[in-house]
């Protein structure tokens, strides 16, 4: 196991030099394989490049090709792909039109972004992710005898659409998934093709406790309490994964609400009628086992909100629930904790966004320390400096305790990609030098005022100082800007996991308190009397998730990676939270 305490501050130099070598060696096998795409023949933030490259780089020395990769291409946004990626959503579309666009050859999917800014997802293009599964015999898998083996939850929505690729003869010739990131990085990790989803979907993979066809269910309410049904009808559970780990927060809450349907369910042995489920209503009634002792255990047990620690009492033996738990997500954190209890954790997934896979867990208990993986370039943009290639530092040479915007070249054809995400620099692994981030916010995630604006990090330290060291749990929380009476402050809508308010009397005055402390700025139109104390507007129980639903409902989000946006982007999400206000602080 890793030991954070023992980051380096300083790698040695032998480290930093094999750095730099494996780097330039991967910044060789990505641009050779991806140079003569149409991307890189055509965008202009690549044509300094083509004219020093000559037009080919075969021949070309690894070092001298990093050189020129660095000195020589641009910063890239969405907006330098978007011209690009407009062919595929022409009809039909025509495999010549995208051939060798951005990686070698057809893309094996379309990755979608969850879209939390409120607009059209964002897509990226997955190269070669289905053609070596497909050279494999994975076959389907059987279900298990007894509940004894189903020992694993994975709480993943699986859906993909699908589009097809012509030739210019209008015979199809190739067939492009379409999915949220989440879903693509399952699939690809499970070994799961969607073209033998037919085939698996009456099964239960190898020692999970959830049908295949579970993940498939793209109502939220009903994915969660279907998902519930089969976790807690096992009592040898011992694993449990979801990508945000307010999904499993989720879960449990709607398992409380609906304790005495589930518990009937699992002592019968039948499905719930809920929204959504019909399509695979009968491949999950052939997985549900009628189990009344099951059943009357849960009944002493009691529903989730009923004691601390409730998880530990229905599985015994689960030790871990991994899910992203950092950013945004920490504040579930807390409530996700007090359901399991002391003798389960909490443990990181990943650093993935839908452009790219950043880091792996340093410490999987460390819920915000990633280690950078090896197939991506990742380069850091110093956020101090202004925002052009002059200002770009590579892994090798980032300082510690510095903060820097991430910068991705994938195989997948990005180029010097800005993600928009910060990062501080904890340290370096002492192993082999590679830096160890932790995520700091989304750069473009602020609430603007006329002289100042404050950040996603403000904003979410605000909301830890709201309920400090108070048997309150949060929820979720978002925020926007409060302008109902002026001056015009910062409004939080918060969903607390009880009715328990007593403690919450001073909860405005901590958040003021840890804004001025934060950012000046507020501090100063504070004491001018240009901003007002925040307001925090407490809503009823479920707003989150069925604000969930509501964004899936738009048609613009994927269920694998839905999520509240920690500055609501639209009036009618203001308008649409204030509606549920039980109560203002």
């Amino acid at each position: 196991m890793h030991h954070p305490d023992l980051l380096l501050s300083n790698p040695p130099e032998s480290h930093s030099e094999q750095l730099r070598c494996r780097t330039e060696g991967l910044q060789s096998r990505i641009v050779r394989a991806n140079y003569n795409t149409q991307f890189a023949r055509a965008a202009p933030e690549l044509a300094e490049f083509r004219d020093a490259t000559a037009g080919s780089v075969d021949a070309m020395d690894d070092h001298i090709l990093s050189e020129s990769f660095r000195k020589t291409i641009h910063l890239t946004t969405y907006d330098s792909y978007a011209p690009f990626l407009a062919v595929f959503l022409e009809k039909p579309c025509k495999a010549s039109a995208i051939v060798d666009l951005f990686a070698p050859g057809l893309p094996s999917y379309l990755a979608e972004s969850s879209s939390t800014s409120g607009g059209h997802p964002k897509i990226f293009p997955r190269y070669n992710r289905l053609s070596k599964l497909r050279s494999l015999d994975t076959g389907s898998s059987a279900v298990p005898d007894t509940l004894q083996g189903r020992t694993k939850a994975f709480l993943w929505y699986l859906g993909c659409d699908q589009m097809t690729v012509e030739n210019e003869d209008n015979c199809t010739v190739a067939t492009i998934f379409l999915a949220c990131g989440s879903v693509i990085g399952q699939r690809t990790h499970l070994n799961l093709d969607p073209e033998k989803d037919a085939e698996k979907m009456a099964t239960l993979l190898p020692a999970h406790a959830i049908p295949y066809a579970a993940g498939f269910i793209k109502k939220w309410r009903s994915f969660l309490l279907i998902h519930a049904l089969f976790a807690v009808a096992s009592r040898s559970l011992k694993t449990m994964f979801m990508t945000f780990i307010n999904t499993f927060v989720d879960m449990i809450r709607h398992l409380d609400m609906e304790f005495d349907m589930i518990v009937d369910c699992i002592e019968n042995g039948t499905i719930p009628a809920l929204d959504g489920v019909a399509e695979v209503r009968h491949y999950l009634e052939l997985n549900i086992l009628a189990d009344p002792e099951r059943a009357a255990e849960l009944r002493r047990l009691g529903r989730p909100s009923s004691r601390a620690g409730w998880c530990g009492q229905v599985w015994p033996s689960l030790h871990s629930v991994t899910g992203i738990a950092s950013g945004s997500f920490a504040s579930s954190v807390p409530l996700a904790q007090w359901f399991l209890g002391p003798n389960t954790a909490i443990r990181a997934l990943a650093y993935v966004t839908a452009e790219a896979y950043v880091g792996t867990p340093y410490n999987p208990l460390e819920l915000n320390q990633f280690k950078l993986i090896k197939e991506t370039i990742i380069e850091f943009l110093d956020i101090s400096k202004n925002d052009s290639i002059s200002s770009l530092v590579q892994a090798w040479e980032v300082e510690v305790g510095r903060r820097y915007e991430v910068v991705v070249t994938t195989q997948d054809g990005l180029w010097r990609y800005r993600l928009g995400d910060v990062v501080e620099i904890c340290g370096f692994d002492p192993t082999d030098g590679v830096p160890i981030i932790q995520f700091v916010e989304r750069r473009n995630v602020t609430i603007r005022f006329p002289d100042f604006m404050v950040s996603e990090k403000e904003l979410r330290a605000a909301m830890s100082s709201m309920i400090p060291n108070m048997a309150v749990k949060v929820v979720d929380w978002t925020a926007t800007i409060d302008d109902r009476c002026l001056p015009a402050t910062i409004g939080f809508f918060v969903e607390l996991a009880s009715d328990q308010v007593s403690d919450l009397a001073l909860a405005p005055e901590r958040v003021l308190d840890e804004l001025i402390r934060s950012n000046e700025n507020i501090a100063w139109a504070s004491a001018q009397d240009l901003f007002r104390k925040p307001t925090i507007r407490l809503v009823q129980p479920g707003s989150f998730s069925g604000f969930l639903q509501l964004k899936l409902d738009e048609g613009n989000n994927s269920l694998g990676q839905v999520k509240v946006p920690v500055v609501l982007p639209k009036v009618a999400y203001v308008t649409w939270f204030s509606t549920r206000v039980v109560q203002e602080l």
